[in-house]
C-alpha cells in the first residue's frame, strides 16, 4: 500500500509539473520569477546516466595510482549535529553509514590501486587557514572538503583547481549534483562542488515537519499532506493553520515557550522561505556572472508575507528566542524545539534534514515531512535551499603534488558513493527509518529534486547573506536594500573580476 500511494502521488505531481512546463513555455514571465537554473532532477539525471553509460568507471579503469596514499582533509564535529562521516567509518555514525563508507572506499581503492585516509580538523577555521598557508608550498592533502563558505573564500584566493579543467571528471553525470554545479560556478569555472559523496550537503537541506497528532486534535486545521498533493501548500496555508494551533496552555500569562505554537522557525529559515517562494538573492546572466536580484515587485510582496509570519507572536515562535528551557534538560534551543514538537505543542517546525535524527529519540512522536511552502498556488515548483554553512564539497588544492590523481579519486569517490553511501543514507536511513509514511517519502523526493545552492548565502558579498533575516524581523525591506545594494553589487563585481583572471 505504501508504494502504491507514493506512485499515485508522483503521478499527480508529474501531471501538474507537465502542465506547468507547458505553461512556462507560453509565458516567459512565469518562468523568470522561479529564479533557478535548469538543472535536471535527481531521478532524471540518474536515468540519463544509466542509459548513457553502462560502466560508469570505464574512463578510470586504466588509471593506476601505484598504491598511493590519498589524504582527504575533512571537518571534524563543529557541533553536536554536523560532522563529517563521508570519508572514513566513524564511531558516531549509524552502522549502515559506516558500512557504506567502507564499501565505497574498497571499490575506489581496488579500482585505482590507492589507499584512502582522512585528516580531521581540530578547531573551527583550521581548514581554511591551513589550506591558505600551504598555497605557495606543498599541500599536505590530496583532496579537501571545506564548508562551502570557506571554499568560496579560498576559491577567490586562487587556492583550488577549476574542476572543469579535468577530463577525468564527468561533471555532467548524476553522481555530481547538477544543481550545485549550475549554482556554484562563476564565469564558467567551478572550483568546488558536491555530489553523492557529501552527506553533510544532504543533512543541511531545509524542510518542515508537522505534528500529525496536533492536526488530528483540531478539526479546523487542514491536512498538510492534502495541501501538498493539491499544490496548495503555500505560505498562507502555513500561516492560517499556524494561527489555529497557537494558544496559552502552560498556566502563565502571555504566550511563552511552554505554550502551544503553530510555527517554530529559526532566523535563517526566512531566507529559505524567500528562496522557496521562487525568489533568489542572486541570478546569473548568459556569461555565468552573478548579479543582485533580490529586489523585484514580487520579491517585495514575498518579504512582506515572510515578515508578517515571522513576527506574529500569535502564530510563530522564533527558535533563537526560546528561554527558560535549561531546567527541562535540553542542551540548547534546538533540542528544546525538538522536545516541544515531540510533546505535541508545535504544529510546524522548520529544520534541516539532519534534525530528523534527533526526533528518533522520542518513541511516540507522530510527524510528517514537508518541503518549504510555495509563495502562492500559481508557483510551479517547490524549492528547498541547502543551508551551506555546514555543507561540504570536494576541492583540489593548487599546491597538490599530482592534481590529476586527485581528480581521478574525486570522480571515483563520487561514482562509487551512489550505490553505497547515498543509497544507504537516502533509501534506508531516511525513507525506511526516519520517514513514517508514503506522503513523507513523496515530500522527501520533492525536496531533494528541487534543492537550491544560493551563492548569495555562500559568498561574503556585503550583508547579502543576512539581508532576508534582517528585513524579516524589521520589515524595512526598501530602506535596508537601498542602503546596502551598492556595497553588495560592488562585492559581487569584485568576485567576478577575480574569477575571470583565475586559471
Amino acid at each position: 500500500m505504501k508504494r502504491v500511494l507514493a506512485a499515485i502521488l508522483v503521478a499527480i505531481m508529474t501531471s501538474c509539473a507537465f502542465t506547468a512546463c507547458n505553461n512556462s513555455e507560453q509565458n516567459s514571465s512565469t518562468a523568470d520569477h522561479s529564479g533557478v537554473s535548469t538543472a535536471p532532477s535527481v531521478s532524471e539525471t540518474q536515468s540519463e546516466a544509466s542509459d548513457e553509460e553502462k560502466d560508469p568507471y570505464e574512463h578510470l579503469r586504466d588509471i593506476d595510482l601505484g598504491e598511493k596514499e590519498i589524504v582527504i582533509y575533512v571537518e571534524d564535529q563543529s557541533s553536536a549535529r554536523y560532522y563529517s562521516q563521508e570519508i572514513m567509518p566513524n564511531d558516531l555514525s549509524p552502522d549502515l553509514i559506516s558500512s557504506a563508507v567502507a564499501s565505497r572506499n574498497q571499490i575506489v581503492e581496488d579500482l585505482l590501486n590507492c589507499h584512502i585516509t582522512e585528516v580531521r580538523t581540530r578547531a573551527d577555521g583550521e581548514m581554511r587557514n591551513n589550506i591558505y598557508a600551504e598555497m605557495m608550498g606543498a599541500s599536505s592533502y590530496d583532496i579537501v572538503m571545506p564548508y562551502m563558505p570557506a571554499a568560496a573564500s579560498l576559491a577567490a584566493e586562487g587556492a583550488f583547481y577549476d574542476l572543469t579543467s579535468f577530463d577525468v571528471i564527468n561533471l555532467d553525470r548524476s553522481y555530481w549534483d547538477q544543481r550545485a554545479n549550475a549554482d556554484l560556478s562563476i564565469a564558467g569555472k567551478l572550483f568546488f562542488s558536491t555530489g553523492d559523496f557529501s552527506l553533510l550537503t544532504f543533512d543541511c537541506t531545509h524542510a518542515i515537519v508537522f505534528n500529525k497528532d496536533v492536526v488530528n486534535s483540531n478539526p479546523d486545521i487542514e491536512n498538510p499532506y492534502t495541501l501538498l498533493a493539491d499544490g496548495k501548500w503555500t505560505l498562507d496555508a502555513l500561516y492560517r493553520n499556524a494561527k489555529l494551533a497557537t494558544y496559552e496552555s502552560d498556566g502563565e500569562d502571555g504566550l511563552t515557550w511552554g505554550d502551544h505554537w503553530g510555527f517554530y522557525v529559526n532566523s535563517n529559515y526566512t531566507t529559505t522561505m524567500f528562496v522557496g517562494s521562487g525568489e533568489r538573492l542572486t541570478r546569473k546572466d548568459s556569461d555565468d556572472f552573478p548579479y543582485l536580484a533580490v529586489k523585484t515587485d514580487r520579491a517585495t510582496e514575498v518579504v512582506s508575507k515572510i515578515h508578517e509570519i515571522y513576527t506574529d507572536k500569535a502564530a510563530t515562535m522564533q527558535i533563537e528566542q526560546i528561554t527558560n528551557y535549561a531546567g527541562s534538560g535540553y542542551s540548547d534551543v534546538w533540542s528544546a524545539a525538538t522536545g516541544a514538537f515531540a510533546d505535541q505543542r508545535i504544529l510546524f517546525r522548520s529544520l534541516a534534514i539532519v534534525d530528523l535524527a534527533e526526533l528518533q529519540a522520542y518513541d511516540k512522536v507522530n510527524y510528517g515531512l514537508l518541503p518549504t511552502p510555495k509563495y502562492d498556488e500559481s508557483q510551479d515548483e517547490y524549492y528547498n535551499i541547502v543551508s551551506c554553512y555546514y555543507a561540504t564539497c570536494f576541492a583540489i588544492p593548487v599546491s597538490v603534488e599530482d592534481a590529476e590523481k586527485s581528480a581521478a579519486v574525486c570522480e571515483a569517490m563520487a561514482i562509487a558513493s551512489t550505490e553505497t553511501l547515498r543509497k544507504n543514507y537516502y533509501e534506508v536511513l531516511l525513507k525506511n527509518r526516519f520517514i513514517k509514511d508514503d506522503e513523507g517519502e513523496f515530500a522527501l523526493d520533492l525536496i531533494f529534486n528541487n534543492r537550491v545552492f544560493e551563492p548569495g548565502a555562500i559568498y561574503t558579498w556585503g550583508s547579502l547573506s543576512n539581508l532576508i533575516p534582517t528585513v524579516a524581523q524589521s520589515g524595512n525591506f526598501e530602506s535596508t536594500y537601498d542602503s546596502n545594494k551598492d556595497s553588495i553589487s560592488a562585492a559581487i563585481e569584485q568576485t567576478i573580476a577575480i574569477f575571470k583572471d583565475l586559471k
